[in-house]
């Protein structure tokens, strides 16, 4: 039996940086949703006339309606001179109900958003430390740092210069993979590590990673399993159907045969198999 792959000391590090790092953009994101909910409950529909509520304009609005400022015209003076909608639009999304019960929830959410903020931020510090930490001794490359390909930059990349420290890290620079930003990069290395001599081939490495396709075939035809799963979504869709001796197919199988378990899909359409062959891709043989 081969060992699992464990990376090296001072990458295990960077690797439960990056992690922690994605755990607290998660715990973020959730408070957003619930700093939108109440302000959908209090009847403000500011996420209609802005890109995001976590912008300059929504964070400026998010926090002086906490602070008790409620009057539309001065909420949506604090409009920034780059969005898009005019202060009109935005005032109008800003006339609402403000409850004292909705008004908490949406303190507590918002001091929750910038306390993981905050964790972010000293992540993004030993992380830059972590790096800084394995580039000691690894020279430059040769080569001058290529144009960059991806210009967008993600609103939760971290600020620091992650694409540089990526190319001393690695070597090359894996942002010109198609789909692959400077963070990302940092994350793959923080994943695997640098040394790709850990996987015999290139296959055997996205295998790994889970990034091969599925394979659900066998001699060029669909397992047994693929053709019950597209019989019982043909059935879902179609009206009726009538056997050869004319009885008729009911319009859907019930919710057993689409659940996870292969056996009670099998024992839902076994009564069809024995009455039909239209629904197959290859013909069934009854005992």
């Amino acid at each position: 039996m081969r060992a699992s792959f464990r990376p090296g000391r001072d990458i295990a590090e960077l690797r439960t940086y990056l992690r922690a790092r994605e755990k607290h953009t998660d715990y973020a994101a959730a408070h957003i949703q619930h700093m939108q909910k109440a302000l959908t409950y209090m009847n403000i529909q500011l996420h209609y006339v802005i890109a995001t509520i976590t912008g300059v304009t929504g964070m400026r609005i998010i926090r002086a309606i906490v602070a008790g400022e409620h009057d539309p015209d001065k909420l949506a003076a604090m409009r920034d001179v780059r969005c898009k909608e005019g202060i009109e639009t935005i005032r109008g999304a800003l006339v609402g109900n403000y409850r004292p019960e909705h008004l908490f929830a949406l303190r507590q959410s918002l001091a929750l958003y910038d306390f993981y903020q905050q964790c972010i931020d000293e992540c993004d510090a030993e992380i830059e430390k972590a790096v800084a930490g394995l580039n000691i001794g690894r020279p430059m490359p040769d080569d001058p740092l290529p144009k960059a390909k991806h210009r967008s930059k993600m609103p939760s990349d971290p600020n620091s210069n992650v694409r540089r420290a990526v190319y001393q890290l690695a070597g090359t620079d894996l942002t010109q993979i198609h789909g692959v930003g400077p963070f990302l990069a940092l994350r793959l290395i923080g994943e695997c590590g640098t040394d790709m001599s850990r996987w015999w081939t290139a296959r055997h490495f996205t295998s790994w990673r889970a990034l091969s396709p599925g394979c659900k075939s066998a001699a060029g035809r669909c397992c047994r399993r693929t053709r019950v799963k597209q019989a019982a979504d043909l059935l879902s869709r179609s009206d009726s159907r009538r056997s050869r001796s004319g009885e008729a197919i009911p319009r859907s199988v019930p919710s057993t045969a689409v659940s996870p378990s292969g056996s009670a899909m099998r024992r839902q359409l076994q009564p069809l198999r024995a009455t039909s062959q239209c629904c197959f891709t290859t013909p069934c043989v009854t005992k």
